[in-house]
C-alpha cells in the first residue's frame, strides 16, 4: 500500500457520502485472500522465493506478522514480500492475535499444527465467536494436541510430525476448514485424505486453494466429496504476482452501474479463479453495459432490473448485491446466503436492519435474501466493523442524500485505499 495515499482516520465517527456519479479509471488492488494463501506457501517452502504486489491490508499484515512468530524470516520491499527460506523454531510458546482476520486464524491454525513449537492463538472479541470447531476436530483426528474453548479461540497448539491418512471435516459454515486441511496435507507424513460433509459453502475458495497449491506444484485428486493430497510434497514457489481483486473492484462496477456513471477496470485476470468474477456477469444480466478487453472492464450504467442469484460460492458480493437490488426494477432474490452470519459480523442481519433504517424493504425467507425496490431516504449506517457493510452502504450513499457511514476506518481490513478512490471518482450530478 502507498502510505501517501488518504485514508480516513480510524477515529473518524462517521462519514458523509456525496450524492453523484462514480466515474474514473481503477487499477484494481491485489486480491486479498490471494495473498494469505501464497504468503503462507511462500514460508512453508523454505526456499528463497519472493511473492509481488502483495496486499499489505489489516488482514495481511496479520498473517504475515504471525509468519514472522512462527518463525520465518521474510522482508517488505514495495509491497514484495521476500522469504530467505529460513525458519527459527521459537524457544517458548508464542501467542499470536489474529484481530479479526478469519482466513489468517483458520490457515495458520492448521500449518501450526506441522510446525514445531507451542503456539496460542487469539483475536478479537469478535474472532472469539467465529466458529473454529469444525477445523479442531480434524485436527484431534489427525492427532493433534490442541486445546480450545469449546470450539472457538483462544486455540493453543503444540506443533510436531503429525502422520495423516483419512480426516474428516464439516464444510458448511466455511470452506476455510477444507482450504485449511488442503494447504497442511503436504507437511504431514502420509498425506490427507480429506471428506467434507455438510454443505459446501464458498466453493469457489476451495477451488482458488487448489489452484495455488497446484501453481506451486503440489499434486491434488479431486473427489466427489473430498480431496487427496500427498504427504512429504514440497511447495515450489520462486516468485508469484498476485493477480487483482474482483471483489474490490465490485463495488467501483456496481456504483456506476447504479449512479448512472462509468468505470473502468484493470489488472483483472478474465480467467480468474475468483468466485467473485462472476459479478460481471451478473451486472450485464441485470442490464449494465460490461465489456471486456485482455484485463481491463468497463462497465457502463444502465436501467437495472431485479436480480435472482445462487450466491453459495460468493458470499463476499452478497451486500454489493443487495444494494444494487436496492435500485432495480422488481423483486431481487438472492438464495444460499445463510454462512454470512459468521463474518467480521452477523452480515444479514446487519444487512437487514441497514437496509430498513433507509425505509427499505427486505425480508429473509429461509436461506434467501429478498429485496424490494422502494423510495429510500438518508440514515446514520453502523457498520458493525465490518468493512463490506460500510464499502456497500456508501454505494447507496451515491444515489440517496444524507448517507453517513459510522466508522469509516474499518475497510483497513481488506482495502485500506477504498475511501481515496471512492471520494476521487464520485462526480457531482
Amino acid at each position: 500500500m502507498n502510505q501517501n495515499i488518504y485514508k480516513i482516520p480510524n477515529t473518524q465517527p462517521y462519514l458523509e457520502i456525496m450524492t453523484g456519479k462514480l466515474t474514473g479509471k481503477l487499477a484494481a488492488p491485489p486480491s486479498k485472500s490471494i495473498s494469505h494463501r501464497y504468503l503462507i506457501l511462500a514460508a512453508l517452502s523454505r526456499k528463497p522465493c519472493i511473492i509481488e504486489k502483495v496486499l499489505l491490508s489489516e488482514d495481511v499484515s496479520i498473517t504475515l506478522h504471525a509468519l514472522r512468530l512462527m518463525g520465518f524470516e521474510w522482508e517488505n520491499r514495495f509491497n514484495s514480500i521476500s522469504f530467505s527460506g529460513n525458519r527459527e523454531q521459537p524457544a517458548d510458546q508464542v501467542t499470536i492475535d489474529l484481530g479479526n482476520s478469519g482466513t489468517s486464524a483458520r490457515l495458520l491454525i492448521a500449518i501450526a499444527a506441522a510446525l514445531p513449537g507451542s503456539y496460542l492463538f487469539t483475536g478479537s472479541a469478535r474472532m472469539l465467536e467465529r466458529p473454529m470447531l469444525p477445523l479442531i476436530e480434524a485436527l484431534i483426528q489427525l492427532g493433534v494436541n490442541i486445546k480450545h474453548e469449546r470450539g472457538y479461540l483462544p486455540v493453543q497448539i503444540e506443533g510436531g510430525v503429525i502422520k495423516g491418512g483419512e480426516v474428516q471435516v464439516d464444510t458448511s459454515l466455511s470452506s476455510q476448514f477444507l482450504s485449511a486441511l488442503m494447504i497442511l496435507a503436504p507437511l504431514t507424513e502420509d498425506g490427507l485424505h480429506i471428506i467434507t460433509s455438510g454443505s459446501l459453502v464458498s466453493h469457489s475458495y476451495v477451488q482458488l486453494t487448489s489452484s495455488i497449491l497446484k501453481t506451486t506444484g503440489i499434486k491434488i485428486e479431486e473427489k466427489k466429496a473430498g480431496v487427496i493430497i500427498g504427504g512429504q510434497q514440497k511447495y515450489k514457489i520462486s516468485r508469484v504476482e498476485v493477480e487483482g481483486d474482483f471483489s474490490s473492484a465490485s463495488y467501483f462496477a456496481v456504483g456506476a452501474a447504479i449512479s448512472g456513471g462509468s468505470m473502468l477496470i484493470n489488472n483483472l485476470n478474465p480467467e480468474s479463479l475468483q468466485g467473485d468474477r462472476i459479478v460481471f456477469d451478473i451486472l450485464r444480466k441485470a442490464g449494465a453495459a460490461v465489456y471486456w478487453n485482455n484485463r481491463e472492464v468497463h462497465v457502463e450504467a444502465g436501467k437495472l432490473n431485479g436480480i435472482d442469484e445462487n450466491m453459495n460460492s460468493q458470499p463476499d458480493l452478497v451486500p454489493t448485491m443487495t444494494i444494487m437490488a436496492l435500485f432495480g426494477t422488481g423483486l431481487s432474490r438472492l438464495r444460499k446466503i445463510q454462512h454470512l452470519r459468521f463474518k467480521e459480523t452477523d452480515r444479514l442481519e446487519a444487512l437487514i436492519k441497514n437496509i430498513r433504517k433507509l425505509g427499505g424493504h427486505i425480508s429473509l425467507e429461509k436461506d434467501d435474501l429478498i429485496i424490494e425496490p422502494v423510495p429510500l431516504h438518508g440514515a446514520i449506517i453502523p457498520t458493525f466493523n465490518d468493512r463490506r457493510i460500510a464499502m456497500s452502504f456508501a454505494l447507496a450513499g451515491l444515489c440517496i442524500p444524507g448517507i453517513k457511514i459510522e466508522n469509516p476506518g474499518c475497510v483497513d481490513k481488506s482495502f485500506p485505499e477504498f475511501w481515496h478512490f471512492f471520494q476521487s471518482f464520485t462526480r457531482k450530478n
